[in-house]
């Protein structure tokens, strides 16, 4: 189980209201005895995400996912078993034991050291500007209010001021004994050229300390105050715990707001986040001054499939738009762009207008297609042949990511329209072989998937699992006829396996004991949640489908026993070929006295 035990999982289960946290990310609505909601793990438009709070789990009947509330925290906050465990310990109140006899690998170690001496540089950092007398720092605070950041702001998002200094923070570390070594790992500071020892990395600069969405300082980006002071911004090196266009700034206060809202708006810089939140948009994300990339996305998507980009107006904003649009289509996004004044930026956009103005520059995004068609009406002139054939060229290809068909058509068509030019003649241009295969998208091309067929033994398999897991008591009647080897190989029989261990440890034993084995830490994350699926899937199952119990009983069991003699026949079979071939009579005569005893079975 890990180095947490078992009695303490499951209070942490028991003591955790899987309602409540699913609430946090997505919105909820009654159903019954159980919870609806849309399913915050893929995109749908009709709710299939029902949440059981007698069972505390949670099945999607659109994407299969399911599992209890460390299930749920796992593959939404991309947390291992004992991180999730622990995080919902805090909230419940219950104490987590360390075990002192398990040592951490060294990269895990290590993480854990440069977070802890982020959080102290963090510290450090927001301390100088709120308290130090130096002029500096006075110049820092000036700075920030003439930006309208107040201190509650600066509390809020632990801002904080690097003094003008060479080793003003190396000193800081170094007097709580952190060796040079570990604060070099951790980007803070730089090895002088030429000479032994450090300097700072950040000096004489506001700090904006990023945090990943579990709270925890990953890294820091500094701005300078003024142009003679060097680079705009000086950011972390990439190191254990930061990758950079892996996080996202403020999405740890947002992420909440931007599950209720189903909505991300995604801007540029720490600034273009910070102003609309004091302001009251608290569905914001920046994107660190990057195009998005994939890792972004999808940590995006953990809580919305809908996304507003509002980057700024100038050449390299909206091209940073343009390079985010098919990466945001790939992985299944809804895209809208908002657009502001010509050289306007959220910033000082929402200081100068307001939040009405703001949020109606929002609601008015474009479209997907609208946005780029004008983009690249920019470009090319949409009048001339020349410039109709580029602008279709890209348009199409962009088209082409979409995975419905109804979405392609629609798009189509109003590019078409847009061009003035016949649709027939841009499905042409979409189906020339001169396209790459992935961006050609007529009939012949388009992959379907095909719908898994379940053979009747696996349906007698699954029925007596769904047995198993509404009354423990099927389970000691089927252990007289059948063991874990008589299921197919694959998710079904690893979930008999467990149930196998937990009826002979102790007779009385819940869905969750059974989820928590399939989770704990022993399988890889995808592979414990798609099993996890199976279980919730099965439990889900309607008690209307379940009247008969002992009929479903009887039935299964004689299913599976069909189906064993059956596989053995055909082995014996195969068998007595190779026998025959060999020519070995003295098998051969065995194996016939074998087959003929399995049919008078």
């Amino acid at each position: 189980m890990g180095l947490i035990p078992n009695d303490v999982i499951n209070q942490v289960i028991e003591r955790s209201d899987i309602v409540e946290i699913i609430g946090n990310y997505t919105a909820l609505k009654k159903a019954g005895r159980n919870f609806k909601a849309l399913c915050p793990f893929h995109n749908e438009k009709t709710p299939s995400f029902v949440i059981n709070p007698d069972k505390q789990i949670f099945h999607c009947f659109g994407c299969g996912v399911g599992g209890n509330v460390v299930g749920f925290l796992m593959r939404q906050e991309l947390m291992e078993f004992p991180e999730a465990v622990r995080f919902l310990a805090n909230k419940a109140g219950v104490v987590v034991p360390e075990d002192q006899s398990a040592f951490p690998s060294a990269s895990r170690q290590l993480r854990e050291e440069i977070l802890k001496l982020n959080a102290l540089a963090a510290v450090f950092f927001h301390e100088t500007l709120l308290t130090s007398r130096e002029a500096d720092a006075h110049a820092a605070r000036d700075y920030l209010k003439g930006r309208g950041v107040n201190l509650e702001t600066v509390k809020k998002f632990q801002l904080g001021f690097a003094p003008n200094e060479w080793d003003a923070l190396l000193k800081y570390l170094k007097s709580k004994e952190i060796s040079e070594e570990l604060i070099s790992k951790a980007g803070l500071i730089i090895a002088r050229e030429g000479k032994s020892g450090f300097y700072d990395r950040f000096r004489n600069r506001i700090v904006f300390p990023i945090f990943d969405v579990q709270n925890r300082c990953v890294a820091f980006g500094a701005r300078a105050m003024q142009e003679s002071d060097g680079a705009k911004y000086i950011n972390s090196p990439e190191t254990a715990v930061y990758t950079k266009g892996q996080h996202m700034f403020g999405l740890q206060l947002t992420k909440i707001a931007v599950g209720k809202l189903d909505r991300i708006i995604v801007v540029e810089g720490y600034m273009d986040m910070i102003m609309p939140y004091i302001h009251g948009v608290e569905n914001s994300a920046a994107s660190l001054g990057t195009a998005l990339t994939i890792e972004q996305i999808r940590l995006i998507r953990r809580y919305t499939h809908n996304v507003v980009m509002l980057f700024d107006t100038d050449a390299a904003g909206q091209s940073a738009i343009v390079r985010s649009l098919d990466l945001l289509i790939d992985e299944g996004m809804n895209v809208r762009v908002a657009t502001l004044a010509q050289d306007a930026d959220p910033d000082s956009f929402i200081r100068q207008q307001g939040t009405e103005a703001f949020n109606a520059c929002i609601e008015n995004a474009s479209s997907l297609l609208d946005f780029k068609f004008n983009w690249l009406a920019s470009q090319y002139d949409p009048k001339t042949v020349e410039g109709k054939s580029k602008i279709s060229q890209e348009l199409l290809g962009t088209i082409a990511r979409f995975k419905s068909e109804v979405a392609k058509y629609e798009l189509t068509k109003a590019l078409a329209q847009k061009l003035n030019v016949p649709e027939g003649v841009l499905l042409k241009q979409a189906n020339q072989p001169s396209q790459p295969p992935e961006l050609r998208w007529d009939r012949e091309t388009l992959s379907t998937p095909g719908v898994d067929k379940v053979s009747a033994a696996g349906v007698g398999q699954e029925l007596l699992l769904a047995l198993f897991l509404k009354d423990p008591a099927w389970v000691k009647a089927a252990r007289e006829h059948v063991g874990p080897e008589d299921f197919s190989e694959g998710q079904v029989r690893q979930v008999v396996e467990q149930i196998w261990v937990l009826a002979a440890d102790s007779g009385e034993w819940s869905a969750n004991d059974l989820l928590v084995r399939l989770n704990d830490g022993s399988t890889s994350l995808t592979t414990g949640e798609s099993v996890q699926s199976i279980v919730t899937k099965l439990i889900s199952i309607e008690e209307g489908k379940l009247t008969d119990p002992a009929r479903i009983f009887q039935d299964c069991i004689r299913k599976i026993q069909n189906e064993k003699q059956k596989k053995a026949r055909n082995q014996l079979v195969e068998a007595i070929r190779q026998a025959e071939i060999l020519k070995d009579t003295e098998k051969l005569d065995q194996l016939k006295e074998q087959f003929n005893q399995l049919l008078k079975m």
